[in-house]
């Protein structure tokens, strides 16, 4: 399979935002599970651009790490933008959901509209007042949407603040009671696991592709792999028994993939210390695939690289 894609992959070992040890692991353990060989192998033009250096200094008692984390979001920021600006598609390997804060500032500086879709177990909707552990992990939302530290919101681009209807979270089910006060008072559009079930995933798909696409068509997803339930992916930072299955997860990537343009992903939350025989690597890697309008499965491809 060939396509005309051009993709830069950007590592982001970042684990500061939460008390998980393994997270920082995560971009180099995809790259172990052939993520760069099977881009080549499919004709794709591919960018390994390396892992960003993280610099570890712990401040803040209520925003723990706050200034290694702007650091490295605010260079996570200059990487996508030229990513953008040269026509090639970023693709963001936490690392813990931190990172988001970077890689959206570059998108909203460079394109005029764009829909952000969260795909999430958690909203990440805290703030330092609310949060009940300090993580700055689980506040990104508030912090894209001009609520948190000011050094945090001031990575995005002067004059640019992200609207609450270009915004939808999915596969939510774990929220804080100060990020479902944040959620209803701000008017967060978010479509929990249970609404899911309720409504069902197709009628739930064209909501949200109903309602980001009237304005754009342009589409930054933004993956925690904690959205998936623990029996698929059990190698992530808070393994979840509710959430999404893969023939689920790969239905709303082919949907998306191929009713916006995809001009970004961000891949989160991968813990290869969890991790079983690389299986959530391997979800992960048939994600990306989906979401770029190249359909694979890993185990088709290995069985297809023996027969060679």
């Amino acid at each position: 399979m060939s396509t005309k894609k051009a993709i830069d992959v950007i590592g982001v070992p970042l684990d500061l935002g939460v008390k998980e040890l393994g997270l920082k692991l995560g971009p180099d353990a995809l790259r172990e599970a052939k993520l760069i060989e099977i881009f080549q192998d499919l004709g794709i033009d591919v960018r390994d651009r390396g892992n960003i250096e993280i610099s570890t200094r712990r401040s803040g008692n209520n925003a723990c790490h706050i200034e290694s984390i702007t650091k490295c979001c605010n260079n996570v920021a200059v990487l996508v933008r030229e990513s953008l600006t040269s026509g090639r598609i970023p693709i963001c390997l936490g690392g813990d959901h931190s990172l988001a804060i970077g890689s959206v500032a570059a998108i909203m500086s460079v394109l005029a509209k764009v829909g952000i879709l969260w795909l999430d177990a958690h909203p990440d909707a805290n703030t330092p007042e609310t949060s009940p552990s300090g993580n700055i992990h689980g506040m990104p939302i508030a912090i894209m949407l001009g609520c948190g530290p000011e050094a945090l919101v001031a990575v995005r681009p002067k004059g640019r603040h992200l609207g609450v209807e270009d915004l939808v979270l999915l596969g939510v089910h774990d929220i804080d009671e100060g990020e479902a006060t944040f959620i209803r008072e701000h008017n967060v559009q978010m479509l929990t696991i249970f609404d899911v079930l309720e409504q069902g995933l197709p009628v739930i798909v064209n909501q949200i592709i109903g309602q980001l696409s009237e304005k754009t068509r342009n589409l930054h997803i933004s993956l925690d792999l904690d959205v998936l339930s623990e029996t698929v992916a059990p190698g992530v930072g808070l393994p979840s028994r509710g959430g999404f299955d893969m023939r689920e997860m790969l239905y709303i990537c082919r949907r998306f993939a191929s009713e916006c343009n995809v001009t970004s992903i961000d891949v989160v939350g991968l813990n290869p210390v969890r991790d079983k025989n690389m299986v959530t690597a391997h979800c992960a890697i048939e994600i990306i695939m989906e979401l770029l309008g190249c359909p694979l499965s890993y185990n088709y491809y290995t069985y297809l690289k023996a027969q060679t």
